[in-house]
């Protein structure tokens, strides 16, 4: 039973991301199920003093409600589970962040679906700086891309962007360590918990660099819960999502058409983040058009779903693009706020700095959108 009279510090957020873990623990009670408790039932939690069986069944949720009557499935037994692991991640110095909180990445919200909670170890303002840009590709790169990639990092991370990426061996360790050459930020996205050993193994010094400078480690799955082996894969694959979300755009460096870089840049193209790829046609020591390596670049650029990157005329294209982003979602998500905020006090206050889950609500065709009236 949680009670927000409890003394622990901050309360409110332990007790809600306690909650979210209990629902976690229940048995055929997903993320999507989750999300839509959250987004429906925002009020009704905000204004709880009590998140117990009880409250969970006011929510009225049919797949939750299926989940608590079945047989031999006991809440105070999840709930217990649910402590657990926020008591690990407390002594682990870990930042357990829910999508209530102003330190949620707000990037996120702007997706449809988001990760209920996430579990963090460094600097958690690295997730929502001003500018980030995700960098990807093969982990197995050719000696162009390596040059170039590593270079781009570099020169981004040094004009004030966090660089995010996965911490895979190849272009994804090439983002990570251009940004520390600049003496910059970056941001991994884990496929398993913080607080163990990161994969692929060889990158943990690496992961203790980007901590030890400012960065952050982040990932969807619980510290200290085991991840069995058949869902490693589709772990990888989620990883590759969410690394898009936390970014104003996508640069591939190098991939082929089959490559797992893929799976990111096809979820960036879904949610419309713009995304760019090397374009190494005029390079004379490769053949960018004859090379499967490079035939998911091709492929991008001639679709015109995605951006050269050859020159700094093009680099400053894409990071005008990037900036177009953000402007774009900013009015689309923080335009009501601003509106009711110049009516209403006459004084044209600036719009909130973050979004949080307090301010989304689903649209009759069970889209989210954020209102902030």
């Amino acid at each position: 039973m949680l009670d927000s009279h409890d003394p622990d510090v901050p309360c409110a957020d332990r007790m809600l991301s306690t909650f979210i873990l209990t629902l976690k623990e229940l048995p055929g009670v997903g993320p999507k199920t989750i999300l839509r408790v959250l987004v429906n039932g925002r009020e009704a939690i905000m204004g709880a003093s009590l998140l117990d069986e009880d409250f969970a069944r006011t929510l009225g949720d049919k797949a939750l409600m299926r989940a608590l009557d079945r047989p031999g499935v006991s809440w105070n037994e999840c709930e217990e589970r649910a402590g657990e692991i926020m008591d690990r991640a407390e002594r682990h110095g870990l930042s357990v962040l829910n999508p209530f909180m102003s330190t949620y990445p707000r990037r996120m919200l702007f997706n449809q679906s988001f990760p209920p909670l996430l579990f963090a170890r460094g600097d958690v303002a690295s997730l929502n700086a001003p500018a980030a840009v995700a960098m990807i590709g093969t982990r197995n790169p050719t000696n162009v891309a390596v040059r170039m990639g590593r270079r781009l990092a570099e020169i981004l991370a040094g004009e004030g962007y966090v660089v995010v990426s996965g911490l895979a061996l190849g272009c994804d360790t090439l983002g990570h360590q251009g940004a520390l050459d600049a003496g910059g930020r970056t941001v991994a996205v884990l496929s398993t918990p913080v607080d163990g050993a990161v994969y692929p193994k060889r990158n943990q010094e690496l992961a203790e660099r980007i901590v030890e400078t400012g960065g952050a480690l982040v990932s969807e799955y619980a510290p200290g819960v085991p991840i069995p082996q058949r869902q490693f894969a589709s772990n990888l694959v989620a990883r590759d999502e969410w690394q898009p979300a936390l970014a104003d755009g996508v640069i591939a460096f190098e991939t082929s058409t089959e490559g797992g870089t893929n799976h990111a840049l096809r979820h960036a193209l879904k949610t419309k983040t713009p995304v760019a790829v090397f374009d190494y046609s005029t390079r004379h020591d490769v053949d960018f058009y004859g090379d499967p390596r490079f035939g998911g670049n091709v492929a991008y650029l001639e679709s015109g779903n995605a951006s050269p990157l050859y020159g700094p005329d093009t680099i400053e294209a894409f990071k005008m693009r990037m900036e177009q982003y953000r402007q774009t979602a900013r009015n689309i998500h923080w335009s009501e706020a601003s509106s009711n905020a110049d009516s209403s006090s006459g004084t044209g206050s600036a719009t909130p700095a973050h979004a949080s889950l307090e301010h989304v609500v689903v649209d009759q065709d069970g889209q989210m959108r954020f209102d902030f009236s």
